[in-house]
This record gives structure tokens, sequence and C-alpha cells, in this order.
């Protein structure tokens, strides 16, 4: 049986989702769309509400003008740890090194973090073979298959490891379908 409270909670986290990307969005893509299956994704799993609200927020840092501060303020420490460790490092420019990085400190952080970056990866992953280079491709790839490896310790027991272990040999045939054509 699901508290209303932490519902409430939750619901208060998709509003300030919502209004932060209407106030200082500026990423093309489907944003909103995507925060919203990764903490939709979280919630149908049961994760702990510090967790869910995280999937929700995870890409607010990158995307909005949102800050730290101002998630700490909301929603507390535990969630803003969770959305600084999914985002990346502005002084990163190499895509890999980038991705690496957000993945190392999800580790640190441990399952909290790396539970967020899988169900990121995991919404992600239906969008890999849309890549604009052939180099774009093989990164997915490899930095999928570099985070299902490492995160093992941290979520290996739980469905959501195990459905993106799954998804990995179809999202690689997938994407070397699309480097073929």
């Amino acid at each position: 049986m699901r508290d209303p409270t932490e519902d409430e909670e939750i619901e208060r986290a998709i509003q300030y989702l919502v209004h932060s990307f209407e106030s200082s969005g500026d990423n093309p893509k489907p944003v909103i769309l995507h925060s919203t299956r990764v903490g939709m994704d979280l919630y149908d799993r049961d994760y702990e509400k510090h967790i869910v609200i995280s999937g929700f927020l995870h890409d607010l840092l990158e995307d909005t003008d949102a800050t730290s501060d101002e998630i700490r303020s909301q929603f507390g420490k535990d969630v803003a740890n969770i959305v600084e460790a999914t985002s990346f490092d502005e002084n990163i420019d190499d895509y890999l090194e980038k991705h690496y990085d957000i993945y190392e400190r999800c580790f640190e952080l441990g399952r909290s973090g790396v539970a967020v970056k899988a169900a990121d990866i995991l919404d992600n992953s239906d969008y890999y073979g849309l890549g604009d280079s052939e180099e774009l491709q093989k990164n997915l790839i490899e930095k999928m298959e570099y985070f299902i490896d490492k995160s093992e310790p941290y979520i290996g027991e739980e469905d959501i490891y195990q459905e993106l272990n799954d998804k990995f040999p179809i999202v690689k045939e997938r994407v070397e379908k699309s480097i073929e054509s």
C-alpha cells in the first residue's frame, strides 16, 4: 500500500520538474517525458521515496537553472546528492570520460545513485541506434556495457539490473545494424 504523504512529495517533485523546465529549460529533447519515465520506473519498482524523487529530478542541473542548493532545500540532501552524482561535470568535454565520471560518482554514492542511473540508461537505451555517428553509436554501447559490469555489486540482485542486463544484447544488435546501414 502506498503512503499518501510520500505520493504528495513525489507529486511536488514532478511540479518542481515541470516548473524548472518551463522557466529555464533549454534541452530540445523531450526531457520532461524522459524524466517522468525514469521517476515512474523507479516508483513502479517500489524504490524509496528519495530515489524516486531523484529519478524525476536527475536532469535538472544539466538542463535548467535549478541548483543543488535549491534541490537540497526543497527535497533534502539525499535527493540533492543523487542528482549531483547523476549530472555531468561541465569541466569534462570528452564524451566517454564525462559518462564514466558520472558512473564513478554514482558508485561512490552507492545503491541509490546507481539505481537512478540504471533507470536513466534503461530509458535512454530505447534511443540508442539513432545517434549521429558511428563513433557515438560505439560509445553508447561501450558506456552501457561498462555501467552494467560495474553496477552489479550495487544493484545486481534487483529487477532493474536484470532488465538492463537483458536489454543490452538487444540494444547492441540494434546499434550494430544501424552502423552497418
